[in-house]
């Protein structure tokens, strides 16, 4: 008999916020890039624009942090789980199995722990993809682990980087020598 631990609710953010999300960023960046350098701002953002856009970096936060220690055994099981499903990993018992998960777990440290929980149980019920289609009998290699859980990370990581970026960004200078005006 094999025990399945029950999927961790994880009590994610929003995947989307439009004000903190769209609106500032539609409203605040600047359309001109500089090659080589940060994207700027047209315009300094308001309070209120600030202070939005650190609370959804407060929120975002915990989604996109490395997994704990205290969570390092919800990752173990995920990988065990995940691994477990494949003949070719010695489901029956196999010590190098144990070695397997472990070397799993510091591959994947910079990620969190939810999106390693659902990259492998992705994994386990379907496979990995490899040459157009899904893949039962291989394990996954550690890259193709790794893209899984990056996969299952981005959105949040990507909303993460844009609103640390626009907290960040310095306001452009409006010289007009910078638009090709001549004085």
């Amino acid at each position: 008999m094999t025990t399945s631990a029950a999927p961790v609710k994880v009590n994610l953010p929003p995947v989307v916020v439009p004000y903190p999300d769209s609106i500032i960023p539609r409203l605040a960046w600047s359309s001109w890039r500089e090659a080589g350098k940060p994207r700027q701002l047209r315009r300094p953002l308001e309070p209120v624009e600030r202070t939005a856009l650190e609370r959804r970096q407060r929120d975002l936060a915990p989604a996109v942090e490395p997994y704990r220690d205290s969570e390092r055994d919800r990752v173990a099981l995920a990988l065990l789980e995940m691994y477990g499903g494949y003949p070719s990993m010695g489901s029956r018992g196999d010590p190098a199995a144990a070695g397997r998960v472990d070397s799993a777990a510091r591959v994947l440290a910079e990620f969190p722990a939810w999106a390693i929980e659902r990259a492998c149980q992705k994994i386990h019920m379907n496979g990995v993809w490899r040459d157009g289609a899904f893949d039962r009998k291989w394990p996954p290699s550690d890259s193709e682990l790794v893209e899984a859980v990056r996969t299952e990370a981005r959105v949040y990581t990507e909303t993460y980087i844009n609103v640390m970026a626009l907290l960040e960004a310095a306001v452009e200078d409006e010289t007009p020598a910078k638009h090709g005006v001549r004085s």
